[in-house]
């Protein structure tokens, strides 16, 4: 017997409801390889009104969007972040059962440069999850990253004229003329979250985002020494400043 996974079933609805084109696919004749025949049987059962039933569900998705990533929707417009239902990064978040703010991080990419780097940096801070590596770690509240130079300047410039309600702002707003800087020069950045959820968000040395960077989910002590070292450390002073880095709450111990 085809199987029946309650789970996928959910998560197919959850696309339906928020992209008409998959609820269109699933009752099509198409694959769908993420569905079974007998889960796709149950979904073609859905009445297409209960789908409409209420017409603002994506509206509302797009706006929880928005109250992340502002400056983002600013530089590209809502009508592409509105875009991301649509695709296939979305429906694997659904099935997943990922963070839809950090799969729309991923899915974006480099498309609004530098400031959707910065602003899915700080989704992925407030969202920790443990890395599975051994030995030290970058904290999984620690975002470090490196982005063209003129990244953060932007992102504030843009969130500043959009003023304390962004997505009420982004709504009759056109996309901002000014373009994300693209230059060769890199911005080394850090953006920290607390447990609050409040998020502190500046420049670091080149060096230090350099070596959380490589640090990520975990790392041999002596690896990250011998990087340390490479990235201009003293040989001698390598181990205390791993140890400073952990006292800081920088590097996290596996």
């Amino acid at each position: 017997m085809s199987r029946l996974d309650p789970r996928r079933v959910q998560a197919a609805l959850v696309c339906m409801h928020l992209d008409p084109a998959y609820a269109a696919a699933v009752r099509g004749p198409g694959p769908l390889p993420e569905l079974s025949e007998r889960e796709r049987e149950l979904l073609r059962a859905v009445d297409p009104r209960a789908l409409a039933v209420d017409p603002y569900r994506r509206a509302r998705a797009v706006h929880a969007l928005l109250e992340e990533y502002p400056a983002t929707a600013a530089l590209l417009g809502v009508p592409a972040v509105d875009a991301f239902f649509s695709t296939a990064a979305f429906r694997a978040c659904a099935f997943e059962h990922g963070s839809m703010a950090l799969s729309f991080g991923t899915w974006l990419g480099n498309q609004a440069g530098g400031p959707g780097r910065i602003e899915a940096a700080i989704a992925r801070a407030r969202r920790p999850r443990p890395g599975a590596g051994e030995g030290l770690a970058c904290n999984p509240c620690v975002a470090p990253l490196l982005v063209p130079a003129g990244s953060l300047a932007c992102l504030e410039r843009v969130r500043g004229r959009l003023g304390p309600d962004p997505a009420a702002a982004l709504a009759t707003a056109r996309p901002a003329r000014e373009r994300p800087p693209r230059g060769p020069d890199r911005e080394p950045l850090l953006v920290e979250a607390g447990p609050g959820g409040e998020v502190s968000l500046g420049t670091a040395s080149e060096p230090l985002v350099r070596l959380l960077l490589f640090a990520g989910d975990g790392r041999p002590r002596a690896e990250l020494a011998a990087e340390a070292v490479r990235l201009g450390a003293e040989p001698h002073g390598a181990d205390e400043l791993l140890a400073g880095l952990v006292a800081d709450g920088l590097l996290v111990a596996r």
